[in-house]
């Protein structure tokens, strides 16, 4: 009977980022297995998560949150999953307690892949971690032994199909600029930011006409949720007014190879295509991106990617919130004025929040927090996208940053070696 292999993994970012090298890498695995992936519960969850992780061949069976926590609570199994006897826990990403308690359900050892947290220490048998200085958080002799640095999962994720230059004739823009939409995959930040990218685009085409631009449309996001974006909040605040048109309806058959989603239209006359799993041709065809923080932005470092990256806080209290200050944010009544001054707090503590920007401990791209406008960010990009000189210098310092791709191979060597101890 196969072994188990199971990992848990949370929300969009971890997904994409870490779970899908990690799937990848688990070919050279040496022992025949069976992959269940749990997601766990978690407040940046963009509740696609499923879907998602199911799409993915290699994974046999996906469960949810709520069968996750009946199982490790009263042990009751979770449909068509029996457990093999022999297997294997890897951490990757949401809260340590969930893995953690649930090698202690299933009797199986964990490996735990964080940015530096160890926490149920003696419930994991080894910590990986992207870079050093995580590691050196780590005070406790006896876990500091069992900490590896490995590099970031998230390089061994970014395989282009297409280099710069195909995806330059493809798009059309041999002679022109690229510029590329990063709008999230969370529900309430992609209906925001969907409006308040479209809105930035508009305002720097006025001045840049010939500028190509294409945006990015995550996994995690439906037709549906774009299609209620250009009109929903966001579209409001700033006056979007857009139509969006299928690619099979519309038949844009203008990107050759490159699969179109659609179109979107507004009424000063911009186009904007859609893509849907194109990203990282899409982030090597780019010479700028506009986007949130998060996975996207070592993605884009990585292929030496200039970025604006962009955090408005005009509605703070939408912004979800990990723990007592998530649940605090929920009350009624008090809870959203309780929430803006959270999260002001937070602001305050965080110096950068793009992780190349986190890495160098200093501005390599602009980040513009706090109550911004399309007009702030239309200004900044336009800047940048007429320095030719400085968005090469940007380039060569954001792919000196982020590291070497390789750490998913080397997790599945530490998991190796956990298993033949566990399992001599």
């Amino acid at each position: 009977m196969p072994l188990d292999i199971i990992i848990t993994v949370n929300s969009p970012g971890e997904v994409s980022g870490w779970l899908k090298p990690v799937v990848d890498a688990l070919k050279d695995f040496p022992w025949p297995y069976r992959l269940t992936v749990f997601i766990p519960p978690c407040p940046f969850a963009s509740g696609a998560e499923n879907r998602v992780v199911a799409e993915l061949p290699q994974v046999k069976q996906v469960i949810g949150a709520e069968e996750m926590i009946r199982f490790i609570i009263t042990g009751k199994a979770p449909a068509k999953f029996n457990p093999a006897g022999k297997g294997i826990i890897l951490f990757l990403g949401g809260d340590l307690t969930y893995a953690a308690l649930l090698a202690k359900r299933l009797r199986y050892p964990a490996v735990a892949y964080t940015e530096g947290l160890t926490g149920w220490a003696r419930s994991f048998a080894r910590f990986a971690m992207a870079y050093s200085w995580m590691a050196d958080k780590v005070m406790d002799p006896a876990v500091k032994k069992k900490t590896v640095v490995i590099g970031n999962l998230m390089l061994d994720a970014v395989k282009p199909e297409y280099s710069k230059e195909q995806m330059k004739k493809l798009m059309g823009n041999e002679e022109a600029p690229g510029l590329l939409l990063l709008p999230g995959s969370r529900p309430v930040h992609f209906q925001y930011m969907l409006a308040f990218y479209v809105k930035t685009i508009e305002k720097i085409k006025k001045h840049l006409p010939a500028l190509a631009t294409a945006l990015n449309i995550s996994p995690f996001v439906t037709e549906e949720q774009l299609i209620t974006a250009l009109s929903g909040w966001g579209a409001q605040e700033w006056g979007v007014s857009a139509t969006y048109s299928p690619a099979e309806k519309g038949a844009l058959d203008t990107f050759g190879p490159l699969k179109v989603l659609g179109e979107i239209r507004t009424a000063t006359g911009l186009c904007l295509p859609c893509f849907h799993h194109q990203q990282y041709s899409l982030m090597s065809w780019a010479d700028l991106a506009l986007t949130i923080p998060g996975t996207n932005t070592v993605e884009l470092a990585a292929q030496g990617v200039p970025m604006v990256v962009t955090i408005p806080l005009n509605h703070p209290e939408k912004i979800p919130l990990e723990g007592l200050a998530g649940l605090i944010g929920g009350l009624p009544l008090l809870g959203k004025v309780l929430k803006r001054k959270l999260v002001s707090k937070f602001q305050a503590k965080i110096k950068f929040t793009a992780w190349p920007n986190r890495l160098a401990k200093a501005e390599i791209v602009p980040e513009l927090i706090g109550k911004i406008s399309p007009d702030q960010v239309a200004e900044v990009a336009l800047g940048m996208l007429q320095d030719e000189a400085g968005l090469a210098q940007i380039s060569q310092r954001l792919e000196g940053v982020v590291g070497e791709p390789g750490a998913a191979k080397r997790l599945i060597r530490i998991l190796e070696e956990v298993f033949r101890t566990a399992y001599p």
